[in-house]
């Protein structure tokens, strides 16, 4: 008998890690309620005073907006964000209320509702709990305090910490080039820059993007089981914050930032390959739970039925649905946002020179410095960038109708194979702090001390 447990228990060991971790987003997933609560205890008043100025002075909206950098601005889903939590009774609980989460229409019928709130009306049947609503632990208080332009300054200002902050986490941990070839397309091959203006929503979309790579990056330089720590809570605050819109892309360099560390710390292809692979099938998994989590919540208060009705409208509306001009035939979805990405962004025809030269220097000196074998390398490490067109046919009607942000994964995409490359070339960092690596061997001389004695372990809409 004492023979048999032990058998059991070492083949249910290994699962363990992933057991703890599995109970762990779980456990975040109460956290996130709790923040969404405490955003709905911010006083509507304010915000609505401040909203309602804003109709005045002509910065709240319209919808047709543009950016100036040559796509059209999503002043569409930024007027539902700024809307969102607004026109419940001042009785009605914060608990209550974040349930549901109220919302207001979007630019059209925005303004006439402000008024109408600011008078004392009360809304009802807008409730909006498809979503997370998570961004409005931010833009509530901020508004409040700010008002809608003062938002798009704090949304503007986290983008760019988080972008700063992506590009120092991995370059501390593979290389300057490395980490440059990862955000430098995205920034410049969309209108990223432009979002604060006139789409602070997808700003804050991109700051966790951003903050999922961050994550990622810092686990893996500490220890596989971080390294999947990190994935799956980049993943998670991405979906607490966002309304499905560009999720291939934190998805593709969060599964590629885990390999890139885990090459410069291991030099093993076997040992890389794994953790692109699992990083690959952490995210969407923790995603996936943290979404469901949401409506399990709505489901348990409000009601399965009403919940489950929603799901299936939302998922279906998606994945296939009928709307104008949009094609069903296979791969549509990826020819759409590759097309519109080219031309309609002024800067795609640069972007995709730049990148193809630079993956051209990076695969001729990795078969100088390691033969054939670093392609393999840079072979592994770009495969998250598949992603991205998978992503485009699954949900191709959510990438047809949205291609004029959804294109950004094209950017996403070239700049994964990019980094791939050079992480492919460069000869490992030297210095303090450092992974000590023979570069002749290809094998780890030492294992940083920073690394666990963890081993390797085997191992989703937007519709505003």
């Amino acid at each position: 008998m004492s023979a048999g447990r032990e058998a059991v228990r070492a083949r249910l060991l290994p699962l363990l890690p992933w057991a703890q971790g599995l109970g762990m987003l779980l456990v975040l997933q109460f956290a996130l309620f709790g923040l969404l609560t405490l955003g709905q205890a911010v006083p509507d008043r304010p915000i609505v005073e401040n909203l309602v100025a804003a109709v005045e002075d002509g910065t709240y909206g319209p919808i047709d907006a543009i950016d100036r950098m040559g796509t059209p601005a999503d002043t569409f889903t930024e007027c539902v964000v700024a809307g969102t939590g607004l026109g419940a009774s001042p009785e009605e609980s914060a608990f209550s209320r974040a349930i549901r989460m109220p919302r207001l229409a979007t630019c059209g019928g925005g303004p006439e509702q402000l008024r109408a709130i600011s008078e004392g009306a009360v809304l009802t049947d807008n409730d909006y709990f498809k979503y997370w609503a998570g961004y409005t632990v931010i833009t509530r208080p901020v508004m409040a305090l700010t008002g809608i332009e003062g938002l798009r300054i704090v949304s503007g200002t986290l983008m760019v910490l988080a972008l700063v902050g992506a590009f120092l986490a991995v370059r501390a941990r593979t290389s300057t080039a490395v980490g440059l070839a990862l955000v430098l397309p995205y920034v410049v091959g969309t209108n990223l820059l432009s979002t604060p203006s006139t789409s602070f929503s997808q700003s804050i979309s991109i700051a966790f993007i951003f903050l999922s790579v961050i994550l990622s990056a810092l686990g893996a330089g500490r220890s596989p089981r971080m390294a999947y720590s990190g994935v799956a809570l980049g993943a998670a605050l991405f979906c607490f914050v966002d309304l499905l819109t560009t999720p291939a892309v934190p998805w593709a360099m969060s599964a590629f930032a885990v390999g890139a560390v885990t090459w410069y710390h291991r030099r093993e292809l076997g040992a890389t390959l794994l953790a692109v692979v699992l990083g690959g099938v952490v995210w969407p998994v923790a995603f996936a739970v943290t979404w469901l989590a949401r409506w399990v919540i709505a489901g348990a208060f409000l009601g399965f039925p009403a919940t489950l009705e929603v799901v299936r409208r939302n998922v279906g509306n998606r994945t296939g649905g009928d709307h104008a001009g949009v094609s069903e035939a296979f791969g549509a979805g990826a020819r759409v946002n590759v097309h519109y990405w080219w031309t309609m962004v002024p800067t795609s025809g640069l972007v995709l020179t730049g990148c193809l030269l630079a993956a051209a220097v990076g695969l001729v000196l990795a078969l100088r410095r390691g033969g054939l074998a670093r392609w393999g390398v840079a072979a592994v490490l770009s495969l998250p960038a598949v992603v991205v067109p998978v992503w485009y046919t699954v949900l191709s009607n959510h990438s047809q109708i949205h291609a004029f942000f959804v294109n950004r994964g094209v950017a996403a995409a070239l700049a994964v194979v990019t980094a791939a490359c050079l992480a492919a070339a460069v000869r490992p960092r030297t210095g303090p702090g450092a992974p000590q690596v023979s570069e002749e061997a290809e094998e780890p001389a030492t294992i940083p001390a920073r690394h666990d004695p963890v081993p390797d372990l085997a191992p989703i809409s937007r519709e505003t």
